[in-house]
């Protein structure tokens, strides 16, 4: 397995396709075989860079608690590793915190930047959702909660309501997700969790007025747990950066409509360049 030795820990990635180089951020506990539906699009234009947040897949797990400025310096170790001087940089969900440290500490690293459904401030639903991950994955450690239950109870904060009224699609994501190789654990997840909680509940939505990138903030209409609203407050904070609704999609909507995800991405990371004078 290809693996980084990035501030003192393990950092596993993946790099597909040629061009400009795209670095892809994961979410909460995920790993990046979850941009498993953007990457094959991207990958034919662009050199695709995927890796493993510390906390999660392949990655190592070291003591917690995070921060996303801690994790944004990982991403940017991980492309110095790599000899990449300036990339574009797709973050979603927490890896849009990620990628936000990315771009107000590392400018000079950042190309384009895309935030997929994320947040720079809190609200109730996001705050109960890193408490109740935090709480599943422990009953699930002690054998409480099956990783089934786990992930049937996950999957409407995920996706729209119109998939989880589809037996046959439920079942092939419960599936993928009991086929995982690499869940998450619960030191992890508690890690993460406070990196999103330092984020959110600091002073990241005044801060990312600093980002210079030019930046598209994407996010699907049905999100409840990154509502279109907290999308809308980074835009108009972010200099000369554009919101972009789609008019289906919750959280997981990278996974549930790909298709409009990425040409969305790929429409961005396509335009010309700005000259400034």
């Amino acid at each position: 397995m290809p693996m980084a030795q990035v501030n003192g820990i393990d950092l596993y990635y993946e790099v597909q396709g040629s061009g400009e180089p795209v670095l892809l951020i994961m979410g909460f506990t995920a790993h990046s075989m979850l941009w498993m539906m953007q990457v094959p699009d991207l990958a034919q234009k662009y050199q695709v860079i995927t890796f493993d947040n510390r906390g999660a897949g392949r990655s190592a797990v070291p003591p917690g608690p995070y921060t996303t400025r801690q994790m944004a310096d990982d991403a940017a170790g991980l492309l110095d590793h790599l000899g990449i001087a300036r990339a574009h940089v797709i973050g979603w969900s927490m890896g849009g915190m990620i990628a936000q440290e990315l771009a107000l500490a590392y400018p000079q690293k950042v190309n384009r930047l895309a935030l997929l459904a994320s947040l720079a401030r809190a609200h109730a639903y996001a705050d109960a959702w890193l408490r109740y991950m935090e709480q599943a994955s422990q009953l699930v450690n002690a054998g409480a909660l099956d990783r089934a239950g786990f992930a049937l109870n996950t999957m409407p904060w995920l996706y729209t309501p119109a998939f989880m009224t589809r037996p046959e699609m439920v079942e092939m994501a419960l599936q993928q997700t009991l086929a995982d190789p690499y869940p998450a654990t619960p030191a992890g997840i508690a890690a993460q969790a406070e990196a999103c909680r330092r984020h959110l509940f600091g002073d990241a939505l005044d801060r990312i007025r600093g980002i210079a990138a030019p930046t598209l903030v994407l996010v699907g209409a049905e999100d409840i747990l990154t509502p279109p609203a907290y999308s809308r407050a980074m835009a108009e904070r972010i200099p000369g950066a554009r919101l972009q609704v789609l008019e289906r999609g919750g959280h997981g909507m990278p996974i549930e409509y790909p298709q409009e995800v990425n040409a969305a991405l790929l429409a961005f990371l396509g335009e010309p360049a700005t000259v400034s004078a």
